[in-house]
């Protein structure tokens, strides 16, 4: 039937799109395996061979300085805490065993995974409990776990094997990948509502994981990509049978049962105490629903009884006296209505207040009850449907020894297997591209979430392959892939600029330097917390989110911000603030952040004068240089070392005589607020904000 569907298409009056056939598709150069011969080439040799085609001369290796803050802010997203290292094989062990890794390099998947701690859009509800997927996520890089089983626990977690309950913990909350989308609470057709958020399911897998824009075929084959309409719905029957826990949506007169939804209860205590929590939160809903329904009556009266008022100044004698008295029983019943109105008011407050014990909640998927494959949706309308799609995959990627969709089961599991297959062609070149360009600035495939016939060809064909053969060799081991990058002397190089070089390859595409880089949102405020001194490196005992009341402040609105970006003050690291979606913190709103509206493969840069206001007049961003001056003036005697120690703490460099002989003349005078200046000219200068 899966061949038969564009068939379907046309005996419906559906034209086939101009994009290309599954069987050309087949020899498109990203979606044949990758291939590599022979064993004795390197990543070194392999940029060689493309350099010297060019005739460009590669630099030197990086100062011994520069390539150790290059590394610490490559792994770890901190400045160095030393400046003696150099014993480099050993500094990029140690880097790759710090817990700062994970929080650096899990923060590059979470763009990916779009997440967020709020839903967005019209109803931006709360997702209290997003943070322990977040946490999945540091944790996994971190512990060194295998790609593709990382891949496989966000995808198909629930159904896969556990042998103990945290084990079990860990693959119900890595499956919050699939839950974490923003979702159209306003949207009044269930399955309108439906469909969409499997469409924001199907994106998020495709654009991240394979590189592909698959949900482009929702309404018609792709227009460039061997993908027919019928693949999408063949993956869109697989989410169909699955059911994303993201928790209750909007409370009251405009919320419906599919707005809701559990979530998965963890820990020893979960069978025990989750069915009375569910039970509370059913009921919650019930009597806010019964609250606004008392509003809504109450204002359907009280609307009218202003403009029949108006009116009475212009009537007399008997209908003066009627309207007169039609207005009065109004005000009667407005009165009753407050009464009842109070006392539900009461009553939900009371409520709110008396949450049973909880469980440890996650958002998550689990498998619907039905399972069932999806019809095609003509032109993507759910009211116009076509002929059902046997649940599968991408017919272009066909794989020998793949299992189909099993049939008591959604088919995730087989899904997650057919992504992390060894012949699945896309996997691994898009992942090690991906690291590739967070490593280097530049992508070896430059159009990172696209490897299908419009995005861009890779620069080294032959370095792509080898990396991604590598890479499933060393068992999926991301920090296997990132050690042989960054002890390669490609990575180490200098990244002194070489007019000749710069006059025949500017963008710097065949690697004769290292391109210096600015900074992420994150990496900025950290290291100027580190400069300071207020930074706290471990990760926060009770999260931000819970300062506030999970039930009275579940919803952000205009006219109720709770949440500010102006409040979200802390000294933890930023990976841990929350990503509330439209209130971001302003750092990362002006720092170019991750939209966490969609999954984004790379980020934009830009340097615009509001950034260098900000850094010039946000009050935080004084209070840090102050504590950076403190920190200065009471751990050294005297300026010389002050400005010595300054230097190592914001470069990892010493200062030349220069710098040394222009900063003692202007803190001569010795006082804080000129140390204070120094400091925040220091964090707004462009060193500090790049990556050497």
């Amino acid at each position: 039937m899966r061949s038969l569907a564009p068939l379907c298409l046309l005996a419906m009056g559906i034209a086939h799109g101009a994009g290309m056939s599954i069987e050309e598709g087949k020899k498109l150069w990203s979606l044949i395996p990758p291939q590599f011969s022979s064993a004795q080439v390197t990543i070194d040799s392999l940029v060689a061979a493309k350099r010297a085609e060019q005739n460009l001369t590669p630099n030197g290796e990086a100062d011994a300085a520069s390539l150790v803050r290059r590394l610490y802010l490559d792994l770890t997203g901190l400045p160095p805490d030393r400046t003696d290292q150099t014993d480099i094989p050993a500094l990029v062990d140690q880097l790759l065993a710090s817990p700062h890794f994970g929080e650096r390099w899990g923060r590059h998947w979470l763009d990916a995974a779009r997440y967020a701690d709020s839903n967005g859009r019209d109803r931006n509800i709360i997702f209290y409990h997003a943070w322990r997927y977040r946490d999945y996520v540091i944790a996994s890089f971190n512990a060194g776990k295998p790609y593709d089983l990382f891949l496989r626990e966000q995808i198909a977690g629930d159904l896969m094997p556990a042998k103990t309950q945290a084990q079990r913990d860990e693959q119900l909350t890595a499956t919050a990948f699939l839950a974490l989308g923003a979702k159209a609470y306003e949207e009044a057709k269930p399955e309108i509502f439906r469909m969409d958020v499997i469409d924001e399911q199907i994106e998020t897998i495709s654009r991240s994981v394979l590189g592909l824009s698959v949900a482009c075929a929702r309404c018609h084959d792709h227009k460039f990509d061997p993908i027919p309409t019928a693949d999408y719905y063949a993956l869109a029957g697989i989410l169909r049978s699955t059911q994303p826990l993201y928790g209750y949506g909007p409370r009251g007169i405009k919320a419906t049962a599919y707005h809701h939804t559990e979530w998965h209860a963890l820990g020893a205590s979960a069978e025990s105490l989750a069915p009375a929590a569910l039970d509370y939160f059913r009921r919650l809903d019930a009597e806010t629903l019964t609250m606004h329904e008392a509003r809504s009556s109450r204002y359907g009266i009280s609307k009218r009884i202003p403009e029949m008022k108006r009116r009475l100044g212009t009537l007399s004698g008997a209908e003066k006296d009627q309207l007169a008295k039609e207005i009065a029983g109004m005000e009667a019943k407005v009165a009753e209505w407050n009464v009842k109105v109070t006392a539900l008011e009461k009553s939900v407050e009371a409520l709110q207040d008396a949450a049973p014990p909880q469980p440890a909640w996650t958002m998550g998927a689990r498998d619907r009850e039905k399972v069932e494959n999806c019809r095609i949706h003509i032109r993507g309308e759910t009211t116009n449907l076509g002929p059902p799609v046997p649940r599968g995959f991408l017919q272009v990627i066909t794989l020998k020894d793949a299992a189909p969709p099993a049939q008591k089961q959604s088919g995730r599991l087989e899904l997650a297997q057919w992504l992390t297959h060894r012949d699945n062609p896309l996997t691994a070149r898009v992942y090690v591209n991906r690291v590739w360009q967070k490593l280097f600035g530049r992508a070896l495939v430059t159009t990172v979430d696209d490897f299908g016939v419009n995005g861009a060809k890779p620069s080294h064909p032959e370095l792509l392959d080898y990396l991604a053969i590598r890479f499933m060799d060393s068992g999926w081991s991301v920090k296997a892939l990132i050690k042989e990058i960054v002890l390669s002397k490609t990575y180490r190089m200098s990244s002194a600029a070489s007019s000749a070089n710069l006059a025949s390859d500017p963008d710097n595409i065949y690697l004769w330097r290292m391109s210096p880089r600015l900074v992420e949102a994150e990496v900025l405020r950290d290291s100027i917390l580190a400069l300071s001194g207020q930074l706290d490196p471990y990760p926060p005992q009770k999260q931000f989110l819970e300062r506030f009341h999970p039930q009275k402040n579940a919803e952000l609105s205009s006219f109720k911000p709770f949440v500010t970006p102006a409040a979200m003050v802390d000294t933890h690291r930023s990976v841990y603030l929350p990503v509330v979606r439209g209130s971001l913190p302003e750092t990362f709103a002006l720092f170019n952040f991750a939209a966490p509206e969609r999954p984004v493969a790379q980020r934009d840069e830009s340097i615009l004068p509001a950034q260098s206001l900000y850094l010039m007049n946000n009050p935080w961003v004084i209070v840090q240089a102050r504590h950076a001056a403190q920190r200065l003036l009471t751990a050294a005697k005297d300026d010389r070392a002050r400005i010595v120690r300054l230097y190592e703490l914001a470069f990892a460099r010493q200062p030349t005589p220069a710098e040394k002989q222009r900063i003692q003349s202007f803190v001569a005078d010795g006082k804080e607020d000129t140390w204070t200046t120094l400091c925040q000219t220091v964090m707004s200068s462009a060193e500090f904000r790049i990556t050497p």
